[in-house]
């Protein structure tokens, strides 16, 4: 990912919170949409950012010397992100401009938007941007505080950096949440944690493990306290839950659920009511192959879980994991919100013991569950089926 992090960092030094930034969210008096135009056939995603919600503003294909016009209101900065991996800057702001692709594996360039090309100086060139630019200027403070904390080595250097960015973002949250830097700042808060060593001269290292959990669990805490005025908890409790989910941190990430039980769920629909034909496709990972749901015999739980909600995977890989050795035993059974993919079946290398059922049934997945869902769900089902 090329995206700020690993283009040259800018020299220059501006003092920490001291931007008064344009309002961002504010209405924009007049159309003014940024046009992509792409010199080669390519695929791509641009995306934009409230807090942290995810906001495709386009994803497609454009074929060599396609122009297209995005029509949003949304002002800030946004992502180019390309198939291969790469992802790009750019700001959007009250003025139409140009993108011009040239190439996935180069930057894009700009036609009628200063603040882009002062923007890219400064990553590439280390050219300073001018005042009249704030929210680039910003963009750059954050890019050089992120790119401070991976020079730490110490515990009273993580509690220093921690206070840092926790101090950055409570001061210019409202600027900054049309960006992924909301994202990126929580995620690099608890991966510094891993820089730094906790061992203490002649304690156990269970200690270590502890110490580590309590400063994960206190590192949540903080975040809800400056975030929780301005996005719903159980939000900010499921980003951070996903970090540790993403890299198969599944104990750790429940560890976080359990904590904050009160935040840990996604809203939805609880009045929810379900039938399970005894014909209802299921997926059976070991074999790779599929049977019909009366075929499995004996008591049988349905997990439901959406990719959208990580305390909901969480939840089902740590009931799957309890259930691998139960006894009597219990057909654990993974029902998805979302069409069957690599991704949900990936849960299956997380369970270490026995090999995990997805309900594969298309058919019924769109006659019973286009509507929101409040998980983690968990149904019980005997064998007289519907």
């Amino acid at each position: 990912m090329i995206y700020l992090g690993l283009l040259t960092r800018s020299s220059f030094i501006i003092a920490l919170f001291a931007v008064t930034l344009f309002g961002l969210a504010a209405p924009c008096p007049a159309k003014a949409n940024p046009v992509l135009h792409s010199q080669m056939a390519v695929e791509f995603e641009l995306r934009a950012y409230e807090s942290l919600t995810k906001i495709p503003l386009f994803q497609g294909k454009l074929h060599k010397g396609d122009k297209r016009e995005i029509d949003t209101s949304y002002r800030g900065l946004a992502l180019l992100l390309f198939s291969e991996g790469r992802s790009y800057p750019v700001i959007i702001g009250d003025k139409s401009f140009t993108v011009i692709i040239s190439s996935p594996a180069e930057p894009p360039s700009f036609a009628n938007s200063a603040e882009n090309d002062f923007l890219y100086k400064a990553l590439t060139a280390n050219t300073q941007i001018p005042d009249q630019f704030p929210f680039a200027v910003l963009i750059i403070q954050a890019k050089n505080l992120l790119d401070s904390s991976h020079s730490i080595r110490t515990t009273e250097e993580l509690k220093a950096r921690k206070k840092e960015f926790c101090r950055f973002i409570a001061a210019n949250y409202h600027s900054l949440k049309h960006s992924d830097l909301i994202r990126r700042f929580i995620a690099q808060y608890f991966m510094m944690h891993e820089y730094v060593d906790y061992h203490v001269a002649g304690a156990p290292p269970t200690d270590i493990k502890k110490k580590y959990q309590q400063e994960i669990l206190a590192g949540v805490g903080d975040w809800l306290k400056i975030l929780a005025p301005h996005i719903p908890e159980q939000e900010i409790v499921n980003y951070c839950v996903s970090l540790y989910y993403n890299r198969s941190m599944v104990t750790l990430a429940s560890v976080i659920i359990d904590k904050f039980k009160d935040a840990a769920y996604c809203p939805g629909d609880t009045a929810s009511t379900f039938s399970f034909p005894g014909d209802l496709q299921i997926l059976e990972t070991g074999q790779n192959t599929t049977k019909n749901l009366d075929t499995i015999k004996g008591n049988k739980l349905i997990a439901f879980f959406s990719e959208q909600c990580p305390v909901s995977m969480v939840a089902a890989v740590k009931k799957a994991r309890k259930l691998a050795d139960a006894k009597p035993p219990i057909t654990l059974i993974i029902t998805p919100l979302e069409k069957l993919s690599g991704n949900h079946l990936s849960m299956n290398r997380m369970v270490r013991n026995g090999k995990l059922l997805f309900v594969s049934d298309e058919k019924w997945r769109k006659n019973n569950l286009t509507k929101g869902i409040k998980l983690p769900l968990f149904i019980n089902i005997e064998d007289g089926l519907k």
